[in-house]
């Protein structure tokens, strides 16, 4: 995402990322990811409830297409991410919203692995103008 942030840009669309993650733990966790975006700390899950974001059970979370792109991403290097009791069950999801906090495109994602691309997000985007 931090790749094409430019693209969301050109496009006047800002990127909010939302965590359920106690905010000390959050300050870490950008400080080891500098994302050229805002997080927020969301502990008690309102916007994961409101979005209607489930938790996972274990098949979805270790998941095939899951294990495929983790064993993808330590391929080309990436070190594994302790979670220190995070709830690896929450699921997660790409939303576009208005102005007005009307949800304009929704992907909740069925397991990890389960994320729009960017250039498919892009291509709703300039679909919803």
């Amino acid at each position: 995402m931090s790749a094409h942030k430019s693209e969301f840009d050109r496009r006047s669309i800002r990127i909010l990322a939302v965590s359920f993650v106690e905010p000390s733990k959050l300050h870490e966790y950008q400080e080891r990811h500098p994302w050229p975006f805002p997080i927020l700390a969301d502990p008690e899950r309102k916007v994961y409830q409101s979005f209607a974001l489930p938790k996972l059970n274990l098949w979805r979370v270790f998941s095939p297409p899951t294990l495929k792109l983790y064993w993808q991403l330590m391929r080309r290097g990436m070190k594994q991410e302790h979670y220190d009791g995070a709830d690896i069950f929450q699921a997660g999801g790409d939303f576009l919203l208005d102005r007005d906090g009307n949800i304009l495109y929704a992907h909740r994602s069925k397991d990890p692995a389960d994320r729009p691309t960017v250039t498919e997000l892009l291509q709703r985007i300039d679909q919803l103008r």
